[in-house]
């Protein structure tokens, strides 16, 4: 079973290995997790079903759940679940985070935003933010697009990979983030002209209060994507460019994350393409004669 395991694709490997690390996650701090039964349950059945899928015959609606349907959902829940039963797993940490921000900057920047702040800014500032919700999609439709399966697969396995050290991030280093950690220091609410108020509510309701500042996903996850990009299309590149450089602003600017988050961000990138690269490679040698179908 073991070997057949290590013949699955490297995307698959990663979504599988994380919820078993959940679920090992799970059995150990159980006695502090409430309802820990239900999320044993949650994450033992999306690394079966992931492994069932692995199983199952092409067509283009198992290709469609496999490749893109499943991963997703995988990343959401995980997201959603990490969220829950982090604050039963570490204790919080705001304060050291706040700490590292005036050591290295001696100054906050949330704080200095805040005096530069008009709605015109925040409204561009929001709508970046939400160019990390597009950057996954978009690298997807380009690569399927033109039927490039095999960077398809690799892209997918690097992103997946990034996604889940960044929520391990969250278990070992809990954070709220300045909008919720330190709310009393701001003399005002970020205002925008049109979207922003909106975005801002409705990212709030969705995603709900949960420590996921440190390292910044939002800044790993889109550096990472921004570089696998470039090996794609130098055109989508430039074209995406300053947009990720906004966004990457816009985390501190909005009050999401310290500064020190975008330091973790772009050293969760450095890693994973790191990691990735190498795994992947090894893979290769590994599983030559595998052809990659839809």
């Amino acid at each position: 079973m073991i070997k057949n395991f290590f013949k699955l694709y490297p995307a698959f490997q990663v979504n599988i290995i994380f919820f078993i690390f959940l679920v090992i996650l799970v059995i150990i701090f159980h006695d502090k997790i409430p309802l820990w039964e239900n999320f044993l349950i949650i994450f033992s059945s999306m690394a079966l079903f992931q492994f069932f899928l692995c199983k199952q015959i092409n067509n283009s609606c198992i290709s469609f759940i496999k490749n893109i349907a499943f991963p997703v959902f995988s990343v959401l829940v995980a997201f959603d679940t990490v969220g829950v039963i982090t604050p039963f797993i570490n204790k919080d940490i705001d304060l050291v985070l706040l700490e590292l921000d005036y050591m290295i900057l001696g100054f906050y920047p949330y704080l200095y935003f805040e005096k530069i702040a008009n709605p015109l800014i925040t409204e561009l500032m929001q709508l970046s933010y939400c160019v990390y919700y597009i950057l996954p999609f978009l690298i997807g439709v380009l690569l399927i697009k033109e039927k490039k399966w095999h960077e398809f697969y690799k892209v997918l396995f690097l992103i997946l990979l990034c996604y889940y050290l960044s929520y391990t991030g969250y278990i070992l280093f809990p954070a709220l983030g300045p909008r919720y950690s330190i709310p009393e220091i701001f003399q005002s609410e970020l205002r925008g002209l049109f979207l922003a108020d909106y975005i801002k509510n409705f990212l709030n309701s969705l995603e709900g209060i949960k420590r996921d500042a440190f390292p910044s996903g939002h800044v790993g996850i889109s550096l990472l994507i921004l570089i696998l990009i470039y090996r794609y299309s130098k055109k989508i590149f430039w074209l995406m460019f300053f947009p990720v450089l906004m966004l990457i602003l816009s985390t501190v600017y909005c009050r999401y994350h310290y500064f020190v988050d975008i330091l973790g961000g772009i050293l969760l990138t450095i890693v994973t393409l790191v990691l990735g690269n190498l795994y992947y490679n090894f893979w290769l040698t590994k599983n030559e004669n595998s052809v990659y179908k839809r």
